[in-house]
Protein backbone atom coordinates (compact mmCIF):
# COMPACT_ATOMS: atom_id res chain seq x y z
CA UNK A 1 0.00 0.00 0.00
CA UNK A 2 1.72 3.39 -1.24
CA UNK A 3 2.81 5.57 1.90
CA UNK A 4 1.08 8.98 0.58
CA UNK A 5 -2.47 9.82 1.12
CA UNK A 6 -3.62 12.39 -1.84
CA UNK A 7 -6.05 14.92 -0.25
CA UNK A 8 -7.50 17.16 -3.43
CA UNK A 9 -9.86 20.08 -2.82
CA UNK A 10 -13.37 19.71 -4.40
CA UNK A 11 -11.72 22.38 -7.31
CA UNK A 12 -8.85 20.70 -7.79
CA UNK A 13 -6.87 24.32 -7.09
CA UNK A 14 -4.64 22.95 -4.04
CA UNK A 15 -3.30 18.85 -3.68
CA UNK A 16 -1.22 18.29 -0.78
CA UNK A 17 0.29 15.01 -0.41
CA UNK A 18 0.20 14.09 3.65
CA UNK A 19 2.36 11.16 4.76
CA UNK A 20 0.51 8.11 6.98
CA UNK A 21 3.22 9.30 9.63
CA UNK A 22 2.13 13.41 9.40
CA UNK A 23 -1.13 11.88 10.02
CA UNK A 24 -0.40 9.46 12.84
CA UNK A 25 2.35 11.68 14.52
CA UNK A 26 0.87 15.16 14.35
CA UNK A 27 1.76 18.27 12.64
CA UNK A 28 4.32 21.27 14.40
CA UNK A 29 1.83 23.68 15.68
CA UNK A 30 4.05 26.68 15.53
CA UNK A 31 4.73 26.28 12.01
CA UNK A 32 1.81 28.00 9.52
CA UNK A 33 2.01 25.34 6.65
CA UNK A 34 1.64 22.77 9.24
CA UNK A 35 -1.47 24.14 10.54
CA UNK A 36 -2.93 24.48 7.42
CA UNK A 37 -2.31 21.38 5.68
CA UNK A 38 -3.33 19.73 9.27
CA UNK A 39 -6.62 22.12 8.54
CA UNK A 40 -7.11 20.57 4.93
CA UNK A 41 -6.56 17.21 6.25
CA UNK A 42 -9.01 17.32 9.21
CA UNK A 43 -11.32 19.00 6.50
CA UNK A 44 -10.94 16.05 4.05
CA UNK A 45 -11.53 13.51 7.12
CA UNK A 46 -15.03 15.05 8.15
CA UNK A 47 -16.15 15.39 4.76
CA UNK A 48 -15.63 11.43 3.81
CA UNK A 49 -16.96 10.36 7.00
CA UNK A 50 -19.74 8.42 7.06
CA UNK A 51 -20.43 8.46 11.00
CA UNK A 52 -23.91 9.01 12.32
CA UNK A 53 -22.34 11.62 14.49
CA UNK A 54 -20.90 13.86 11.61
CA UNK A 55 -24.29 13.86 9.36
CA UNK A 56 -24.32 17.57 10.20
CA UNK A 57 -21.62 18.45 8.09
CA UNK A 58 -22.07 22.18 8.60
CA UNK A 59 -18.44 22.73 10.75
CA UNK A 60 -16.64 22.23 7.39
CA UNK A 61 -15.93 25.09 6.75
CA UNK A 62 -15.67 27.07 9.52
CA UNK A 63 -11.87 27.22 9.94
CA UNK A 64 -11.70 28.76 13.77
CA UNK A 65 -14.12 25.77 15.31
CA UNK A 66 -11.91 23.27 13.64
CA UNK A 67 -8.76 24.81 15.17
CA UNK A 68 -9.58 23.93 18.50
CA UNK A 69 -10.07 20.79 17.80
CA UNK A 70 -6.20 20.90 16.49
CA UNK A 71 -4.98 22.14 19.39
CA UNK A 72 -6.72 19.97 21.95
CA UNK A 73 -4.73 17.05 20.20
CA UNK A 74 -1.64 18.66 19.13
CA UNK A 75 -2.26 18.83 15.57
CA UNK A 76 -2.74 15.18 15.71
CA UNK A 77 -5.14 15.02 12.91
CA UNK A 78 -6.62 11.12 13.38
CA UNK A 79 -6.87 12.04 17.45
CA UNK A 80 -8.84 15.68 15.98
CA UNK A 81 -11.18 14.22 13.52
CA UNK A 82 -12.14 11.49 16.50
CA UNK A 83 -12.64 14.27 19.03
CA UNK A 84 -14.88 16.04 16.54
CA UNK A 85 -16.89 12.59 16.55
CA UNK A 86 -17.06 12.89 20.27
CA UNK A 87 -18.25 15.86 20.46
CA UNK A 88 -21.39 15.60 18.23
CA UNK A 89 -22.48 12.33 19.75
CA UNK A 90 -21.95 13.89 22.98
CA UNK A 91 -24.31 16.13 21.79
CA UNK A 92 -26.97 14.26 20.24
CA UNK A 93 -27.12 11.67 23.02
CA UNK A 94 -27.29 14.58 25.67
CA UNK A 95 -29.46 17.10 23.99
CA UNK A 96 -31.66 18.03 27.20
CA UNK A 97 -28.45 19.00 28.64
CA UNK A 98 -26.69 21.56 26.23
CA UNK A 99 -30.01 23.19 25.08
CA UNK A 100 -30.49 26.74 25.63
CA UNK A 101 -27.13 26.89 26.69
CA UNK A 102 -26.85 30.67 27.25
CA UNK A 103 -25.72 33.52 30.06
CA UNK A 104 -29.30 34.64 30.02
CA UNK A 105 -30.71 31.20 31.53
CA UNK A 106 -31.73 32.37 35.26
CA UNK A 107 -29.92 29.39 37.04
CA UNK A 108 -26.72 29.52 34.97
CA UNK A 109 -26.81 33.36 36.07
CA UNK A 110 -26.92 32.66 39.33
CA UNK A 111 -24.18 30.01 39.52
CA UNK A 112 -21.55 32.50 37.67
CA UNK A 113 -21.86 35.27 40.26
CA UNK A 114 -21.49 32.47 43.08
CA UNK A 115 -18.49 31.88 41.13
CA UNK A 116 -19.11 28.87 39.52
CA UNK A 117 -16.68 29.06 37.45
CA UNK A 118 -14.38 32.30 38.56
CA UNK A 119 -11.78 33.27 36.23
CA UNK A 120 -8.92 34.99 37.10
CA UNK A 121 -7.69 38.10 35.04
CA UNK A 122 -3.93 37.17 35.06
CA UNK A 123 -2.78 33.86 33.38
CA UNK A 124 0.19 31.89 35.01
CA UNK A 125 3.40 31.11 33.62
CA UNK A 126 2.78 29.12 31.10
CA UNK A 127 0.09 31.43 29.55
CA UNK A 128 -2.40 29.09 30.77
CA UNK A 129 -5.85 30.46 31.98
CA UNK A 130 -7.16 29.74 35.33
CA UNK A 131 -10.47 28.66 36.70
CA UNK A 132 -11.02 28.73 40.48
CA UNK A 133 -14.55 27.06 42.29
CA UNK A 134 -14.72 28.26 45.95
CA UNK A 135 -16.88 25.28 46.70
CA UNK A 136 -17.89 26.55 49.91
CA UNK A 137 -20.85 29.01 47.92
CA UNK A 138 -22.16 25.98 45.77
CA UNK A 139 -26.34 26.50 46.77
CA UNK A 140 -27.31 23.35 45.77
CA UNK A 141 -30.53 24.33 47.23
CA UNK A 142 -30.91 27.06 44.06
CA UNK A 143 -28.96 25.44 41.52
CA UNK A 144 -28.24 22.05 41.07
CA UNK A 145 -24.49 20.43 39.60
CA UNK A 146 -25.70 20.02 36.23
CA UNK A 147 -26.47 23.97 36.13
CA UNK A 148 -22.69 24.43 37.55
CA UNK A 149 -21.68 22.02 34.76
CA UNK A 150 -23.71 24.27 31.94
CA UNK A 151 -22.40 27.29 33.41
CA UNK A 152 -18.87 25.73 32.79
CA UNK A 153 -18.99 24.84 29.27
CA UNK A 154 -20.28 28.41 28.61
CA UNK A 155 -17.17 29.57 30.03
CA UNK A 156 -15.13 27.43 28.47
CA UNK A 157 -16.53 27.61 25.15
CA UNK A 158 -16.07 31.96 25.17
CA UNK A 159 -12.70 31.36 26.35
CA UNK A 160 -11.66 28.87 23.51
CA UNK A 161 -13.00 31.66 21.15
CA UNK A 162 -9.22 32.95 22.21
CA UNK A 163 -6.35 31.21 20.13
CA UNK A 164 -3.81 31.51 22.96
CA UNK A 165 -6.22 29.55 25.36
CA UNK A 166 -6.35 26.51 22.90
CA UNK A 167 -3.19 26.35 22.63
CA UNK A 168 -1.82 26.58 26.15
CA UNK A 169 -4.67 25.25 27.45
CA UNK A 170 -6.01 25.74 31.43
CA UNK A 171 -5.71 24.65 35.21
CA UNK A 172 -8.25 24.49 37.51
CA UNK A 173 -7.71 25.43 41.18
CA UNK A 174 -10.95 23.86 43.65
CA UNK A 175 -11.02 24.71 46.52
CA UNK A 176 -13.01 22.85 49.14
CA UNK A 177 -12.82 24.69 52.41
CA UNK A 178 -15.75 24.79 54.01
CA UNK A 179 -17.57 22.40 51.84
CA UNK A 180 -20.08 20.82 54.01
CA UNK A 181 -21.11 17.09 53.99
CA UNK A 182 -24.27 17.88 53.39
CA UNK A 183 -23.12 19.67 50.18
CA UNK A 184 -21.24 16.44 49.04
CA UNK A 185 -24.27 14.53 49.43
CA UNK A 186 -25.54 16.45 46.30
CA UNK A 187 -22.61 15.72 44.06
CA UNK A 188 -24.52 13.13 42.02
CA UNK A 189 -22.30 10.35 40.86
CA UNK A 190 -24.42 10.30 37.32
CA UNK A 191 -23.92 14.15 36.42
CA UNK A 192 -19.97 13.76 37.75
CA UNK A 193 -19.71 10.84 35.10
CA UNK A 194 -21.25 12.92 32.70
CA UNK A 195 -18.88 15.54 33.38
CA UNK A 196 -15.85 13.79 33.16
CA UNK A 197 -16.55 12.07 30.29
CA UNK A 198 -17.38 15.29 28.33
CA UNK A 199 -14.76 17.41 29.60
CA UNK A 200 -11.93 14.27 29.19
CA UNK A 201 -13.14 12.81 25.62
CA UNK A 202 -15.84 15.02 24.10
CA UNK A 203 -15.14 18.84 24.13
CA UNK A 204 -11.60 20.42 22.73
CA UNK A 205 -10.50 21.42 25.95
CA UNK A 206 -7.34 20.73 27.70
CA UNK A 207 -6.88 20.70 31.00
CA UNK A 208 -3.07 20.66 32.19
CA UNK A 209 -3.74 20.61 36.01
CA UNK A 210 -5.97 20.48 38.36
CA UNK A 211 -5.02 21.54 41.90
CA UNK A 212 -7.25 20.37 44.94
CA UNK A 213 -6.85 22.58 48.16
CA UNK A 214 -8.84 21.87 51.99
CA UNK A 215 -10.36 18.60 50.89
CA UNK A 216 -12.12 17.02 53.55
CA UNK A 217 -12.43 13.18 53.70
CA UNK A 218 -15.69 13.07 52.25
CA UNK A 219 -14.09 14.64 49.19
CA UNK A 220 -11.32 12.30 48.93
CA UNK A 221 -14.21 9.34 49.29
CA UNK A 222 -15.88 10.96 46.07
CA UNK A 223 -12.69 11.37 44.20
CA UNK A 224 -11.58 7.70 44.61
CA UNK A 225 -15.35 6.76 43.61
CA UNK A 226 -14.46 8.52 40.42
CA UNK A 227 -11.22 7.51 39.74
CA UNK A 228 -11.74 4.48 37.58
CA UNK A 229 -12.90 6.68 34.94
CA UNK A 230 -10.37 9.39 34.92
CA UNK A 231 -7.80 8.65 31.86
CA UNK A 232 -3.74 8.27 33.64
CA UNK A 233 -3.24 11.50 32.46
CA UNK A 234 -6.15 13.14 33.83
CA UNK A 235 -5.00 11.40 37.25
CA UNK A 236 -1.98 11.93 36.99
CA UNK A 237 -2.76 16.10 36.54
CA UNK A 238 -4.94 16.27 40.03
CA UNK A 239 -2.96 17.75 42.76
CA UNK A 240 -4.29 16.83 46.36
CA UNK A 241 -2.79 20.17 48.57
CA UNK A 242 -4.82 19.67 51.63
CA UNK A 243 -4.51 22.77 53.83
CA UNK A 244 -0.49 23.39 52.54
CA UNK A 245 -0.82 26.13 50.43
CA UNK A 246 3.04 26.46 49.44
CA UNK A 247 2.79 23.70 47.28
CA UNK A 248 -0.25 25.00 45.62
CA UNK A 249 2.16 28.35 45.21
CA UNK A 250 4.80 26.07 43.92
CA UNK A 251 2.70 25.24 40.92
CA UNK A 252 1.07 28.83 40.85
CA UNK A 253 2.62 32.17 41.08
CA UNK A 254 1.14 33.63 44.29
CA UNK A 255 1.09 37.33 42.16
CA UNK A 256 -1.94 35.81 40.27
CA UNK A 257 -3.59 34.28 42.88
CA UNK A 258 -6.36 36.03 45.05
CA UNK A 259 -5.93 36.69 48.54
CA UNK A 260 -8.79 33.48 49.33
CA UNK A 261 -6.09 31.45 48.14
CA UNK A 262 -3.06 32.85 49.80
CA UNK A 263 -2.10 35.02 46.96
CA UNK A 264 -1.15 38.68 46.05
CA UNK A 265 -3.93 39.63 43.99
CA UNK A 266 -6.70 41.25 44.64
CA UNK A 267 -10.09 39.78 46.83
CA UNK A 268 -11.46 37.56 44.30
CA UNK A 269 -14.82 38.72 42.59
CA UNK A 270 -17.19 36.37 40.78
CA UNK A 271 -18.91 38.93 39.16
CA UNK A 272 -15.87 40.29 36.94
CA UNK A 273 -16.14 37.15 34.61
CA UNK A 274 -20.33 37.33 34.83
CA UNK A 275 -20.12 40.96 33.64
CA UNK A 276 -18.03 39.99 31.10
CA UNK A 277 -20.16 37.33 29.73
CA UNK A 278 -23.29 39.91 29.92
CA UNK A 279 -21.02 42.23 27.73
CA UNK A 280 -20.02 39.87 25.51
CA UNK A 281 -24.01 38.75 24.70
CA UNK A 282 -25.16 42.50 23.77
CA UNK A 283 -22.22 42.91 21.11
CA UNK A 284 -23.15 39.97 18.94
CA UNK A 285 -24.15 40.63 15.24
CA UNK A 286 -26.03 37.00 14.46
CA UNK A 287 -26.99 34.26 16.21
CA UNK A 288 -24.16 31.56 17.04
CA UNK A 289 -23.69 28.48 14.03
CA UNK A 290 -26.06 24.93 15.36
CA UNK A 291 -22.43 23.20 16.21
CA UNK A 292 -21.63 25.92 19.05
CA UNK A 293 -23.24 24.82 22.37
CA UNK A 294 -24.16 28.36 23.56
CA UNK A 295 -26.91 30.17 22.30
CA UNK A 296 -26.75 33.65 21.70
CA UNK A 297 -29.00 36.28 21.95
CA UNK A 298 -28.80 39.64 19.70
CA UNK A 299 -28.73 42.59 21.79
CA UNK A 300 -28.11 46.44 21.19
CA UNK A 301 -25.81 48.69 22.90
CA UNK A 302 -27.23 50.82 25.09
CA UNK A 303 -27.35 54.36 24.13
CA UNK A 304 -25.06 56.42 25.73
CA UNK A 305 -27.66 59.32 26.32
CA UNK A 306 -29.36 56.73 29.18
CA UNK A 307 -27.53 57.25 31.74
CA UNK A 308 -28.43 54.03 34.55
CA UNK A 309 -30.14 55.12 37.92
CA UNK A 310 -30.94 53.75 41.12
CA UNK A 311 -33.71 51.26 40.64
CA UNK A 312 -32.76 50.16 36.90
CA UNK A 313 -34.43 53.29 35.75
CA UNK A 314 -32.64 55.74 33.20
CA UNK A 315 -32.68 59.84 32.46
CA UNK A 316 -35.14 60.99 30.56
CA UNK A 317 -37.54 57.61 30.43
CA UNK A 318 -40.77 57.13 32.34
CA UNK A 319 -41.29 53.42 31.44
CA UNK A 320 -40.95 50.62 33.80
CA UNK A 321 -38.31 48.72 34.13
CA UNK A 322 -39.98 45.51 33.32
CA UNK A 323 -42.00 47.09 30.12
CA UNK A 324 -40.89 45.43 26.84
CA UNK A 325 -39.93 47.31 23.89
CA UNK A 326 -42.67 48.08 21.09
CA UNK A 327 -43.08 46.28 18.40
CA UNK A 328 -41.34 47.84 15.14
CA UNK A 329 -43.31 50.80 13.44
CA UNK A 330 -45.34 49.93 10.09
CA UNK A 331 -44.48 51.20 7.11
CA UNK A 332 -48.11 53.50 7.20
CA UNK A 333 -46.69 55.83 9.58
CA UNK A 334 -45.10 59.28 9.02
CA UNK A 335 -42.03 60.32 9.41
CA UNK A 336 -42.69 62.18 12.33
CA UNK A 337 -44.91 59.56 13.90
CA UNK A 338 -41.75 56.87 13.13
CA UNK A 339 -39.24 58.82 14.66
CA UNK A 340 -40.67 59.09 18.09
CA UNK A 341 -42.14 55.68 17.74
CA UNK A 342 -38.27 54.83 17.30
CA UNK A 343 -37.46 56.61 20.27
CA UNK A 344 -40.03 54.67 22.19
CA UNK A 345 -38.51 51.51 21.56
CA UNK A 346 -35.12 52.90 21.94
CA UNK A 347 -35.68 54.17 25.55
CA UNK A 348 -37.42 51.20 26.45
CA UNK A 349 -34.83 48.75 25.44
CA UNK A 350 -32.22 50.97 27.11
CA UNK A 351 -34.65 50.10 30.34
CA UNK A 352 -34.17 46.83 29.73
CA UNK A 353 -30.21 46.40 29.65
CA UNK A 354 -30.37 48.98 32.52
CA UNK A 355 -31.72 46.50 34.77
CA UNK A 356 -29.83 43.70 33.90
CA UNK A 357 -26.36 45.34 34.51
CA UNK A 358 -28.30 47.13 37.92
CA UNK A 359 -29.42 43.44 38.86
CA UNK A 360 -26.26 41.88 37.86
CA UNK A 361 -24.31 44.44 40.35
CA UNK A 362 -26.29 42.64 43.35
CA UNK A 363 -25.56 39.23 44.17
CA UNK A 364 -28.17 39.21 46.84
CA UNK A 365 -31.02 39.43 44.26
CA UNK A 366 -31.99 36.43 41.86
CA UNK A 367 -34.52 38.90 39.48
CA UNK A 368 -33.35 39.68 36.39
CA UNK A 369 -35.38 41.57 33.70
CA UNK A 370 -38.58 41.36 36.01
CA UNK A 371 -37.85 37.53 35.59
CA UNK A 372 -37.84 35.82 39.15
CA UNK A 373 -35.24 32.99 39.06
CA UNK A 374 -35.34 30.22 41.45
CA UNK A 375 -33.79 26.42 41.13
CA UNK A 376 -33.51 24.27 38.26
CA UNK A 377 -31.53 23.30 35.42
CA UNK A 378 -31.68 19.54 33.48
CA UNK A 379 -32.49 16.87 35.81
CA UNK A 380 -31.05 13.59 34.66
Amino acid sequence: MSDICDFEWSNNRYRHNLTISELKLGFNRNEPTDRSRALIALKELIGASRDYALKDKSCFQDDEFLFRFLYARKFNVNEAFQLIINYHAYRQRNAALLQRLSVLDETIQIALRDGFPGVLTNRDRRGRKVLVFFTANWDYASYSLVTVYRAMLLTIEKLLEDKQNQANGFIAIVDWTNFTFRQSSNLNPKVLKLMIEGLQDCFPVRFKAIHFIGQPWYVEAALAVIRPFLKEKTRDRIKLHGSNLSTLHDCVARDILPTELGGEGPTFNPLNWYHELLESSQTVTKPAPSYCLSQTQIYTKTPAQFVPTVGGHRKGSDLSPTQSPSPSPPSSLSSTNGTEFLKAATKAAAVKIGVLTAKANDPATNTLLGVTTGAGGCDL
